[in-house]
């Protein structure tokens, strides 16, 4: 593995999410607690985009499908969608103000910060976020204001959506039944999938992902590790502890074969689900 340092306009506070374009493996997108979009070209290895959100701390960041539209969200609950070419704010699903709006309902905006922020895999217009509010919304970015629907329950405290199928994966920072799948079509809870927690230390789940239509991964501060399910028998396929560092986020690719889990403690965990 060869590494390389890009320059870019950041300050001293952390990046939070990245992510390279789903069409252009060039162009990689990164947002962080200061409230700056960063696009690098790795190519030219130049920092060629920074738009600066204000006042605002970005903890999500996603592409949609054809990578068309990209969106972030954080602590100040907006919603932004930008087009990812020219970097330019094209929509914003404004949070409510609860001090002036009078119509305020389950489909408004998230009343607290934002964690998670997930495209759906086939349709470009749909994305779901999650936080601090209990609840996932489910956003149509060709319907202006509210949300579709909502999954009321999850306490989403990092990147613990994920969406396959017609099926929704939630990771919850909560003791017990943190990892959940909710049918996507009306939002009713299918299952509490088994999660390894420890009894004195609870699950409390930072991260969550489908490896594929069979496997889950999830991972958090309760264990201190990241254990890949079956979600059909709750069989626990494989674990990686980060030695009482909780895990922050987790990844997988070909379906699941490759595994990647990193967290607190700064090492990046690989492993292969055999």
């Amino acid at each position: 593995m060869t590494c390389e340092l890009f320059p870019g306009h950041r300050t001293h506070l952390p990046v939070t999410a990245l992510n390279y374009h789903p069409c252009k493996s060039q162009i990689l997108m990164t947002v962080g607690a200061d409230g700056i979009v960063t696009v690098y070209n790795l190519v030219s290895k130049n920092a060629v985009h920074h738009v600066t959100e204000e006042k605002n701390e970005i903890n999500a960041l996603d592409f949609c499908l054809d990578g068309s539209v990209f969106a972030t969200a954080g602590k100040d609950r907006n919603i932004r969608l930008y087009d990812s070419k020219t970097v330019q704010l094209v929509h914003m699903f404004e949070a409510p103000n609860f001090m002036t709006v009078d119509d305020l309902t389950v489909t408004s905006g998230h009343s607290r910060r934002i964690f998670a922020l997930k495209f759906h895999p086939v349709e470009c217009h749909i994305f779901l976020t999650g936080g601090w509010d209990n609840s996932v919304k489910i956003w149509d970015r060709r319907v202006a204001r509210a949300a579709r629907s909502v999954i009321n329950g999850p306490h989403i405290c990092g990147p613990a959506i994920d969406i396959l199928d017609n099926k929704i994966l939630t990771g919850s920072w909560v003791a017990h039944d943190a990892l959940q799948l909710w049918d996507f079509r009306n939002c009713q809870l299918e299952k509490n999938i088994n999660f390894p927690g420890n009894i004195n230390h609870g699950e409390f789940l930072y991260a969550a992902q489908f490896c594929n239509h069979h496997t889950v991964i999830a991972g958090g501060s309760g264990t201190c590790s990241a254990a890949a399910i079956n979600v059909t028998t709750d069989e626990v396929l494989g674990e990686i502890s980060l030695t009482n560092k909780p895990v922050q986020t987790v990844d997988s690719i070909q379906d699941g074969q490759l595994i990647a889990v990193a967290g607190i403690g700064g090492n990046l965990h690989t492993a292969t689900l055999c």
